[in-house]
């Protein structure tokens, strides 16, 4: 491993990351999580599409899948916030 790529100067910065989960339900948070993945390949699918300027249905079906992957994701998944205040304070403490 090469020395530059070590975590050497690690941070802490994905500590400040807090999960926030959408719902109490387990299984309906694990449900939403595991539609994220779907979602994710149908959006990059669609912008590589739209930026070869491929509007075809192809396009419109990956858009169309993302859309609706999504939804569950956004409502019931686990997103994660990061506490840009906190990192301020860190960052800029020498000042």
């Amino acid at each position: 491993m090469k020395e530059s790529i070590k975590m050497e100067n690690y941070d802490g910065f994905l500590d400040k990351m807090l999960p926030m989960h959408q719902t109490k339900i387990i299984p309906l948070r694990w449900f939403a999580n595991f539609c994220e993945r779907p979602a994710n390949y149908h959006l990059s699918m669609y912008l590589h599409h739209s930026d070869h300027d491929n509007y075809g249905l192809a396009c419109r079906l990956h858009a169309y899948l993302s859309n609706i992957l999504y939804k569950p994701y956004l409502k019931w998944g686990t997103t994660y916030v990061i506490d840009t205040n906190e990192l301020n304070r860190i960052y800029y403490k020498d000042e």
